[in-house]
C-alpha cells in the first residue's frame, strides 16, 4: 500500500491556543532575539497552526507529517487507495492538493476505505446521515448561506453548549425569540430544541456532523411544555410568520398537537385534510411563500390517536416518519390516513430511533422519535437549498419526496420511503456542483484585497456570494488559466464568510473563502 501526499490549505487561525504575546511557546530565544535586534515584529504569521485542526485530519484518516506556521498549511498523507474526493472537508479547510502520488495497484477495497473514513468523520452520527447519503451531498454542500428557523419547546444551554463552538464561531446562530414569554431566554427553557439543534447543526468530528453544518439558524419557541393548549399552534404561526420576515429558506418544527389537556379542544380526523386548521393552513401559505417546511410526523404509532398531527398533515409540507438503523419503521412513528380525502401523509422517512445527538450538557448521546427524523431532512433540505437556489421550495419539497426508496408507491408509514440526496445532484439541473477541484486554487485565503485564481480553461467566470447568498462580485476569467483580481469591490467587503463560484460550461466549483 502506498500513499498520496497533500498540501492542506488552512483558512484561519482563529482560536489557535497560542499568542503572539508569549512567543516562547514557540519560538526559541535565540529566533526572539534576532527579530528584537533587527526590529522585526512578531505577527500571527509566526503562530503555529490551530492544533484542533490537526487533531481532526487525523480523525478523517490523513497522516500529518508537517504543518507550516508562515503558510497556515500542512502537509499530510492518506493511503493512495482511497479517493480524497470522497472524504468530507472541513470547514477550516480551503482547498486541498495532491502534492505526490502513488500508482494504485489494487482497487479492491476502494469502498470499504472510503466508507471507513468517512465513519470515522462523522463517528456515530454515520448511519444517521448515510442512510440518506446526505455524507455525499455534504461533498457539494453542507447547507452555506442558508437560514433555518427551528420552532420549539427551548434550546437550554445552547448559547454555551461545545457542540456547536463552530456555529458560534461563525456567527452562525442569527438570534432567538420567545413567543410564550416575549423577552424571555430562549437558552434557559426546555432542553427539546437544544437536541434538534444539535441533530443539524452539531460539528464535533469524530462524534457527531449534524445535517447542515454550515446553515444558520433562528431559534424560535413556541411550545409551553408543561401544559397542552391551542395557543400553542397560534404562538407556531407567528414563529412562521417571523421566519418568513427575516428571510428564512427552511423551517424545520419538531412539535404537533392532536388533543389537549381540556379535551373540548382536541382535534378531530376529519379537519386533518391538510389545508383546514389554521397552523396547517399557515404552514401552506409559508412553502407558498418560499420556506421548505419540515415537520415531524409525531410520536403516537403506540396510541390510542395513533395518526399524524397538526401541522403535519399540511398539504405542501414535508411531513417526516422515523426508521431504525435497520430502515424499519419505528413503532411509535405516527402514521397517515387511508382514505383517499386526505393527503398522502407522512412524506419521507429517516432515522428516528437511537439518533446521536447532544444533550444539555453537551454529552454527545442517542435518543428517539420523529423529533430527530424530520430535522436530519431539515438539514439536508438546507444542504439542496443552498445549491439549488434557483428552485423554489415547493421543487425542493418535490425532488426530496421523489429520491424516496418507494416512489411513487406511497404507505402511511414509510410515505414515499427514504430519501437518497445523492441522487439529486445528477438530475436536478443541467451541469453538477462539484467538490472543489485540486486543479483550481484561489488564494490568499483568507483575503484583504486581492484574489489569485487558478484554473483550467474550460472555466470562464467567477462569482462570489456573501453568507447571506446575495451576489457581491463577479468577474470574467482571463482565458490565460490564471486571473489576478485586485479592485475596490473586493477590498470594501466586510469581514467574514464568503463563497466564490468558479462557473464552466458544465460544471461549478465552489469555495468558501475568509475576508480579514
Amino acid at each position: 500500500m502506498g500513499n498520496n501526499l497533500y498540501w492542506i490549505q488552512f483558512n484561519t487561525k482563529v482560536n489557535t491556543p497560542f499568542q503572539i504575546e508569549h512567543p516562547e511557546h514557540f519560538l526559541s530565544v535565540r529566533a526572539i532575539e534576532r527579530r528584537a535586534r533587527m526590529n522585526i515584529k512578531i505577527d500571527s504569521s509566526d503562530l503555529p497552526v490551530n492544533p484542533e485542526f490537526v487533531d481532526s485530519l487525523k480523525q478523517l484518516g490523513f497522516s500529518v507529517k508537517h504543518t507550516s506556521r508562515w503558510m497556515n498549511g500542512a502537509i499530510a498523507s492518506l493511503p493512495s487507495e482511497v479517493d480524497s474526493d470522497s472524504i468530507f472537508q472541513p470547514s477550516f479547510v480551503s482547498f486541498y492538493q495532491i502534492r505526490k502520488d502513488t500508482p494504485l495497484k489494487s482497487t479492491t477495497n476502494k469502498f470499504s476505505e472510503e466508507d471507513s473514513l468517512a465513519q470515522k468523520y462523522y463517528g456515530d452520527s454515520f448511519n444517521q446521515i448515510s442512510m440518506l447519503n446526505g455524507h455525499i451531498l455534504h461533498q457539494y454542500s453542507k447547507g452555506e448561506g442558508t437560514h433555518v428557523a427551528i420552532i420549539d419547546a427551548g434550546f437550554n444551554n445552547a448559547d454555551i453548549n461545545n457542540v456547536f463552538d463552530s456555529l458560534r464561531y461563525y456567527d452562525g446562530i442569527l438570534g432567538t425569540f420567545d413567543f410564550v414569554s416575549p423577552g424571555n431566554n430562549v437558552y434557559l427553557e426546555h432542553n427539546h430544541g437544544t437536541s434538534v439543534l444539535s441533530t443539524m447543526a452539531g460539528n464535533v468530528p469524530g462524534q457527531l456532523i449534524g445535517a447542515a453544518p454550515m446553515a444558520k439558524y433562528w431559534l424560535l419557541r413556541t411550545e409551553d411544555s408543561p401544559t397542552e393548549f391551542p395557543v400553542e399552534e397560534d404562538y407556531w404561526i407567528v414563529a412562521v410568520e417571523f421566519a418568513d420576515s427575516v428571510g428564512c429558506d427552511v423551517i424545520n418544527t419538531s412539535l404537533g398537537y392532536t388533543t389537549f389537556d381540556n379535551p373540548i379542544f382536541n382535534h378531530q380526523y376529519s379537519e386533518l385534510d391538510g389545508n383546514t386548521i389554521r397552523a396547517s393552513i399557515a404552514a401552506n401559505r409559508a412553502v407558498e411563500k418560499g420556506i421548505v417546511v419540515v415537520c415531524s410526523a409525531g410520536n403516537s404509532g403506540n396510541d390510542a390517536w395513533f395518526h399524524i398531527g397538526v401541522p403535519s398533515d399540511a398539504k405542501k409540507a414535508l411531513s417526516i416518519a422515523a426508521v431504525d438503523s435497520n430502515r424499519k419503521i419505528a413503532s411509535f412513528s405516527s402514521r397517515g390516513f387511508t382514505d383517499s380525502l386526505f393527503p398522502p401523509k407522512p412524506d419521507v422517512a429517516a432515522k428516528g430511533v437511537s439518533v446521536t445527538l447532544s444533550s444539555t450538557p453537551g454529552i454527545i448521546t442517542n435518543s428517539s422519535g420523529t423529533s430527530f427524523s424530520g430535522p436530519i431532512i431539515a438539514g439536508m433540505a438546507a444542504c439542496l437549498v443552498s445549491y439549488f437556489p434557483e428552485k423554489n421550495a415547493e421543487e425542493i419539497i418535490n425532488l426530496i419526496r421523489s429520491s424516496g426508496d418507494r416512489f411513487p408507491e406511497h404507505n402511511i408509514e414509510y410515505g414515499y420511503g427514504i430519501p437518497n440526496f445523492s441522487s439529486l445532484l445528477d438530475t436536478t439541473n443541467n451541469f453538477v456542483y462539484q467538490k472543489p477541484d485540486r486543479n483550481v486554487s484561489i488564494y490568499p485565503n483568507p483575503f484583504t484585497i486581492s484574489l489569485t485564481i487558478e484554473y483550467p480553461l474550460d472555466f470562464n467566470r467567477v462569482e462570489i456570494f456573501n453568507i447571506q447568498g446575495l451576489k457581491v462580485f463577479s468577474s470574467t476569467l482571463s482565458t490565460s488559466g490564471r486571473s489576478e483580481i485586485s479592485t475596490n469591490k473586493l477590498s470594501n467587503l466586510p469581514k467574514g464568510v464568503y463563497f466564490a463560484v468558479l462557473k464552466g460550461n458544465k460544471e461549478n466549483s465552489p469555495f468558501q473563502l475568509i475576508k480579514y
